[in-house]
This record gives structure tokens, C-alpha cells and sequence, in this order.
């Protein structure tokens, strides 16, 4: 999911400090490091949300002008989804199907979560780019 935010004046670099603080806070494992359009989170293995994958933040643009994105990375595994749940269903009696299930869960309230706290984040640092410079 991502979200635009235009004519803020926020201080990028703050920003992704905020988001950052949000996983440690989670108690995410997390790299925080710049990219060449802007900022980038990889955070995983937080024991609060048991999630099948691991998060990617990344925020793009200028202060007046710029997106947060928010997205769960998965590794596919081999087969489609319907014959991959038809498997597991067969073999293990729905185990890996409740696993996802609880994982896709997770991966809500984390969103739900998430952008609470970048909403307020660029609440809080609204015109703080010209402060920094």
C-alpha cells in the first residue's frame, strides 16, 4: 500500500528515523539505509507479529512532495496458491493453512498499526525540512 503526501516540508531523513523507531518499538529486526530515490526499511521476525515474509518501507520524493510505501515480501514457494492450499489441506490437515491464515492476520494489524503511526509522524514534522537545513 502507499500513501502521497504533498506540501508538508517534512525532513525525509527524520521521517524514516520515525518509522524506524516504530519497528525497534515492535521489536522488529531492522535495516534502515538510503536508496538512490530516497529511504528504505527492511524489518522481519518481530515475536509481536508473526508474519510469513518480512516488511519493506520505503519513502520517495521531496519534503513537499513524497510517498511512503508499505509492503509484506514473501518468498513464493513452487505451485499456485490454490494447489499448494489443496496440498497442504491433504498432507497436513490445514496446519499450513491456519499458519497463513494467522500470518495474513498479523499482517493487518501491523498495517493498521503502521500507518497510524506515519500519520502522525508527518503530523509532528510538518515544516521541519526548513529547520534542518
Amino acid at each position: 500500500m502507499q500513501k502521497n503526501w504533498k506540501e508538508k516540508n517534512i525532513d525525509l531523513a527524520l521521517l524514516i528515523t520515525r518509522i524506524g523507531d516504530f519497528f525497534k518499538a515492535k521489536d522488529f529486526h531492522a535495516i534502515k539505509g538510503e536508496i538512490p530515490t530516497g529511504y528504505q526499511i527492511l524489518a522481519e521476525d518481530s515475536p509481536y507479529f508473526k508474519i510469513d515474509g518480512y516488511v519493506s518501507v520505503t519513502v520517495e520524493g521531496t519534503s513537499n512532495d513524497f510517498a511512503v510505501k508499505f509492503d509484506l515480501c514473501t518468498k513464493e514457494k513452487n505451485g499456485g496458491i490454490s494447489s499448494s492450499m489443496f496440498l497442504e489441506s491433504m498432507l497436513i490437515g490445514g496446519y499450513f493453512i491456519l499458519k497463513r491464515l494467522k500470518s495474513d492476520e498479523a499482517w493487518l494489524k501491523l498495517e493498521k498499526e503502521f500507518w497510524i503511526c506515519a500519520e502522525n509522524a508527518v503530523v509532528q514534522l510538518s515544516n521541519s525540512a526548513k529547520d534542518s537545513g
